[in-house]
C-alpha cells in the first residue's frame, strides 16, 4: 500500500506525562471550584497536520476544547481569583460539565494544563452555602447510590431546562433522576454529594486508579 494510516490517540493529554527519554514524569494537580467564562472548540490536530502535508498520519478520537475558569474556591494548588486556560478531551462531544455554571475540576497544571479527562463534576450552592453535586457523582443506574449522596435544600434553579446536556434529559424523562425537577424550564435538586466528599470520592477512586497523588481534603470551608 502505497500509504499506511498510523491510528492515533491525540486528546489534550497525550505524552504530557512523559520526558524526552519516555519515562514517567509527576505533574501537579490543581484543584477548584471554577465559574466558567469560555469554553471554545479546538481545532483537529490531525486534520491541520493533513493539510499541511497532504497525507493524514493520525486519526483524533476526542473533540478538543480550549476552556478559560476563574477560580472561585481553591482545593489544591490554584490561586482564587486566577483566570486558568486548561485543554478539555471529550470522546462524546461538548463537556456535560460546561453547561453548568460552576465546577469542581481536577487539572494537570502542565505547560499547557489540561483536565484530567472526564473529571469535573458541576457543583452548586446549598441553603447553607457549601458546594454540592446534584446527585450521585458515581454512574452506576444498576448500583446502590453512593453512601455520600445526601438529601439538600438548593435554593436555586441548578441550571435552566435547555442548558441539560442531552443525556441526562433523556434519563430525566426515562424516569431515573428522582432527584430532579423541572418546572417553567428550571431545574430543581433535591438531593447531592458535599464537595469534601465528592473530592475525596475522585481522589481515592479514578485518581489514584490514575497514580495521581492528591493530599488528604485541605479545603477551607465554603464561602458565602
Amino acid at each position: 500500500m502505497r500509504n499506511k494510516w498510523l491510528l492515533t490517540l491525540v486528546t489534550a493529554f497525550v505524552c504530557s506525562t512523559a520526558t524526552p527519554d519516555g519515562s514517567a514524569r509527576e505533574l501537579d494537580t490543581a484543584v477548584f471550584v471554577g465559574e466558567r467564562i469560555s469554553i471554545r472548540p479546538m481545532p483537529d490536530p490531525c486534520r491541520a497536520a493533513a493539510s499541511e502535508t497532504g497525507e493524514r498520519t493520525c486519526i483524533t478520537m476526542d473533540e478538543l476544547f480550549k476552556a478559560r475558569y476563574r477560580v472561585v474556591q481553591s482545593i489544591v494548588g490554584a490561586e482564587e481569583g486566577a483566570t486558568l486556560e486548561f485543554d478539555v478531551a471529550d470522546h462524546y462531544g461538548f463537556p456535560p460539565f460546561g453547561r453548568f455554571r460552576y465546577a469542581l475540576l481536577f487539572v494537570a497544571m502542565d505547560d499547557a494544563p489540561w483536565l484530567h479527562k472526564y473529571q469535573a463534576i458541576p457543583m452548586h450552592r446549598t441553603a447553607d452555602k457549601q458546594w454540592a453535586s446534584c446527585g450521585d457523582i458515581r454512574f452506576d443506574p444498576d448500583g446502590p447510590p453512593s453512601p455520600e449522596l445526601k438529601a439538600l435544600r438548593f435554593p436555586q434553579p441548578v441550571a435552566r431546562e435547555s442548558e441539560l446536556p442531552t443525556r441526562m434529559r433523556a434519563s430525566y424523562e426515562a424516569g431515573t433522576l428522582p432527584h430532579l425537577r423541572i418546572a417553567r424550564g428550571q431545574v430543581w435538586c433535591s438531593e447531592g454529594i458535599l464537595i469534601e466528599d465528592a473530592y475525596r470520592m475522585v481522589r481515592d477512586g479514578v485518581m489514584r486508579a490514575r497514580e495521581v497523588p492528591l493530599p488528604e481534603w485541605p479545603g477551607a470551608a465554603a464561602r458565602p
